[in-house]
């Protein structure tokens, strides 16, 4: 039988060697999920599921930024209106003053705050 085998090998070894070809494409193409380098940890693999989380990652922390930069244009905006106000001798409305004097408090606040968290963090840590 094995000789049998090893006879027909012989003979047609070009097809043998297309068999184990096609077998092995097969195995390929069907067992091992396509990979690519990872955004964030670029030695790392990941397939396609994780690309996606990486993405949408990055998309939701864009999109926070581009908030951020919206409520600072939105301050920034206020604050010029109240002066070209007060430069054409219109009235100034106090409760916005007030508002706005409140909002930079506030700013100043967090600020700090995130400050003294990072100090707090980087004790705790040693």
């Amino acid at each position: 039988m094995i000789t049998r085998i090893w006879k027909f090998i012989r003979h047609n070894h070009a097809l043998c060697i297309g068999a184990l070809l096609c077998v092995a494409v097969l195995i390929y193409a069907y067992g091992c999920q396509s990979k690519v380098t990872s955004i964030l940890f670029a030695p790392n693999l990941v397939n396609r599921g994780e690309l996606q989380i990486e993405v949408d990652t990055f998309i939701a922390q864009a999109e926070l930024k581009f908030a951020d930069l919206n409520m600072q244009d939105q301050v920034k905006s206020s604050l010029f209106n109240t002066a070209i106000d007060f430069a054409q001798g219109g009235n100034i409305n106090p409760l916005a003053v007030a508002v706005i004097i409140g909002n930079l408090l506030g700013l100043g606040a967090v600020i700090d705050n995130r400050r003294k968290d990072g100090i707090i963090t980087t004790l705790k840590s040693r």
